[in-house]
């Protein structure tokens, strides 16, 4: 509190969710306007604790998520999706091209089954995120794991070199997509995204992203990747220029801003 009044702030973004009740009422009492950004999927809500803090503004990247706790509860929320860095996730001039679809991120029991199913049809999927949690003892996992974390100039050579990046949604996204979409589209990857309503408001299916409902329709996807690769790339190339255009964490603050000031 002694930083907020040091400082004369006008308004505190934060960013944890876990942010006591307390806390916020306590800034506002100061006379400082408080919004919460909360860039995930609604399965990490946990306490719940941003809808009882009196926020000035909510921001969500699901439009399900936001219309239920705006028609409902009453609250000041709005939409607002997750981004891209163009600092970080831009198309690298010369990387080498590999055949495989490359998955990023934690692996958890949905994202295991997807992996076993491209495996069993021979697709070569190399997998790259933090450890495979401890729990999880299945031998093809633990071998198409790159072992390592990857970020920033790696992680664009890695989406840009790959022959598609997969992105298999998390069950808890309703109608929400990742930030991995807009990351690997940045890098011009050719993206395979689970397909959401919302996809079609942020990014244009089959010229920017490649969109799938099923999993024969990820399949018809990757076979169209790995045979026509100057294709694929086109779709990476279209999917970084619109993504640095429309979908930077630049804009989206001017957006919260637009709101919370």
């Amino acid at each position: 509190m002694a930083r907020i009044e040091q400082e004369n702030l006008d308004l505190v973004i934060s960013i944890d969710a876990s942010l006591l009740p307390e806390t916020v009422r306590e800034i506002k009492r100061r006379g400082v306007r408080v919004c919460l950004w909360f860039p995930d999927a609604v399965g990490t809500l946990g306490r719940q604790y941003m809808l009882l803090g009196d926020y000035d503004a909510l921001f969500f990247k699901d439009p399900i998520l936001v219309e239920r706790l705006s028609h409902v509860l009453q609250l000041p929320v709005w939409y607002l999706p997750e981004a891209c860095n163009p600092a970080w996730h831009y198309p690298p001039t010369s990387v080498p091209e590999t055949p495989s679809v490359v998955v990023a991120g934690n692996v958890y029991g949905a994202r295991i089954r997807l992996v076993n199913e491209l495996l069993n049809r021979d697709i070569d999927v190399r997998i790259y995120g933090p450890p495979i949690p401890p729990w999880i003892h299945d031998p093809r996992i633990t071998e198409h794991h790159a072992g390592r974390y990857i970020s920033r100039q790696e992680k664009a050579a890695v989406y840009r070199g790959a022959s598609a990046v997969l992105n298999a949604l998390h069950p808890a996204e309703m109608n929400s997509v990742n930030c991995r979409l807009f990351e690997a589209a940045g890098c011009g990857a050719a993206v395979l995204c689970e397909r959401r309503e919302v996809l079609s408001d942020l990014f244009e299916e089959d010229k920017e992203v490649l969109a799938f409902s099923s999993f024969g329709e990820l399949m018809e996807k990757i076979q169209f990747c790995l045979k026509d690769r100057a294709a694929a790339r086109d779709i990476g190339d279209a999917a970084a220029l619109r993504s640095h255009r429309d979908h930077s964490y630049a804009q989206r603050l001017s957006r919260l801003l637009e709101i919370a000031i």
